[in-house]
């Protein structure tokens, strides 16, 4: 047409367009056909980790280590306290062997009968008196006696005994018929006694006999045996 400009290729510009469509189809076409390629996967390097049950059994090793010393210093105390013990108990058995030994078989045996003989004396004149002699009677007996029961027979003498005594003009005479020493040491006897109290007075038409039965522990002041305590039994 006229006055318009036409477009003309050339067969060499048509020729370099058709070769960059031929590269980029074939690029294309290689995309599609080739397999995907698979992401890549990272390495992640692991700190390496002890053997399984080495660090547990160093443990218990320590563990039962400490146990076994301190089983084998308990052991080892025991070992050296049970000869100690022994020795310990061994001393105190000789000693009481050496001391029993030492000791005179006879000396008690003497001590026993002496204060015996002092009990039998003292209980009987304790018991007896007389409303006519009873002051005189009762300062003697007073010798006899020591520590608070001393005081204690004065005051019942002075209160009870003595009124009733002169009012019924009472005679009781005392006599121990059996005694025995119930214990005793180096300072101190305790006696049972059995005793009859022949008893008068105006209150009673005939003479009446008391069986009684005390206890009297004597006590050794200086080198004579007193009466410190008197119960009945």
């Amino acid at each position: 047409m006229a006055g318009e400009r036409s477009r003309v290729r050339t067969p060499e510009g048509h020729r370099r367009e058709s070769s960059t469509e031929a590269h980029l189809q074939r690029a294309v076409a290689e995309l599609e056909v080739a397999e995907p390629t698979a992401p890549r996967k990272l390495r992640l390097t692991r700190p390496r980790r002890p053997e399984a049950g080495t660090a547990t059994f160093a443990a218990v090793d320590a563990v039962e280590a400490g146990e076994t010393q301190a089983v084998t210093a308990t052991v080892g105390r025991r070992r050296w306290a049970a000869p100690l013990i022994a020795l310990v108990v061994a001393l105190a058995l000789l000693a009481v062997v050496v001391g029993v030994s030492l000791r005179d078989p006879g000396a008690q045996a003497r001590t026993d009968r002496a204060a015996a003989s002092q009990a039998r004396t003292s209980i009987e004149q304790l018991l007896s008196y007389n409303y006519k002699t009873i002051d005189a009677q009762a300062a003697q007996v007073e010798g006899l006696l020591t520590g608070s029961f001393k005081g204690e027979f004065s005051a019942a003498m002075a209160k009870d005994i003595k009124p009733l005594a002169v009012q019924n003009q009472t005679v009781v005479q005392a006599k121990v018929s059996d005694l025995g020493v119930m214990s005793s040491s180096d300072r101190t006897v305790k006696v049972l006694a059995f005793v009859n109290q022949a008893r008068v007075g105006t209150d009673q038409k005939e003479p009446v006999v008391d069986q009684n039965r005390v206890i009297a522990t004597l006590t050794k002041v200086g080198d004579r045996w007193l009466i410190s305590k008197l119960e009945a039994f």
